[in-house]
């Protein structure tokens, strides 16, 4: 009777093991959340990251994680965005310029983009790329808690005097703004394929799959920073090739 019971307890014990391995298992394969996968920054609809390699249709981006695919269709657009001055905001061409209002209204900017006037006007520039324009009446993204609200202004340069800027808007005629020597300003104009060079900075908006991989519907390109690295809020990665190593943070990106 003892040798049963030590062996039925024997029994129990290897199962209760087995049991606690499958679970411990079963844990270690849980997929990771999709943000956190390998691969370049990921955003809800698409990545980014440093071009390493054109292989076709097919783009390899590198991140602070790893790599990931950027595939293309014959629908993607591309548009290039490269930094510019305050001297570059003349009459003519389209601006979205974000920042602070006053109390009066007026807006003194903190960021810039331009991009040219295309032939249906300014209020069509958005058709450039996913960051070229707001739609009309649209808000602002949320500002964080304790930070001071974000307003933007977009249309059409009119004017140019120094730091003083007037812009045809799209949706309450013209305005005033300020943009200060120390505002971001950025250029954002329509590419193509054959424009894209590895080493630089891309965003891919679009549909990704379970393993992360991206069908691009629209390509933003910026260069690289001074040393190599990206300047779009991710560090280079994976140890191949040269500007890989640390991040180099970007400037902030425009509400709206």
């Amino acid at each position: 009777m003892n040798r049963m019971l030590v062996l039925v307890a024997a029994t129990v014990g290897l199962v209760a093991v087995a049991c606690g391995s499958a679970a411990t298992a079963a844990n270690t394969a849980s997929p990771s959340p999709s943000g956190a996968r390998g691969g370049a920054q990921f955003r809800n609809n698409g990545a980014s990251g440093q071009l390493v390699q054109i292989n076709g249709q097919s783009l390899i981006l590198t991140g602070p994680s790893g790599d990931l695919t950027v595939t293309l269709s014959s629908t993607t657009t591309f548009t290039r965005t490269s930094t510019a001055v305050l001297a570059d905001i003349v009459p003519g061409v389209c601006i979205v310029a974000t920042g602070q209002k006053d109390s009066t209204g007026a807006l003194t900017a903190s960021t810039v983009r331009l991009s040219p006037k295309p032939a249906a006007g300014c209020a069509a520039a958005g058709r450039l790329g996913p960051n070229a324009s707001p739609p009309a009446g649209a808000l602002p993204r949320p500002t964080p808690s304790g930070q001071p609200a974000m307003a933007f202004v977009s249309g059409e340069v009119t004017g140019a005097a120094g730091i003083s800027i007037t812009v045809l808007t799209t949706t309450s005629g013209s305005q005033t703004i300020t943009v200060p020597t120390i505002a971001a300003v950025t250029t954002t104009v329509v590419a193509a394929a054959t424009d894209l060079r590895t080493g630089e900075c891309l965003r891919a908006t679009g549909t990704r799959d379970a393993a992360g991989n991206v069908l691009a519907t629209s390509i933003t390109i910026t260069p690289a920073g001074p040393s190599g690295t990206c300047v779009t809020g991710f560090a280079g990665g994976g140890g191949r090739g040269p500007g890989r190593g640390g991040a180099t943070p970007g400037a902030a990106a425009p509400n709206g």
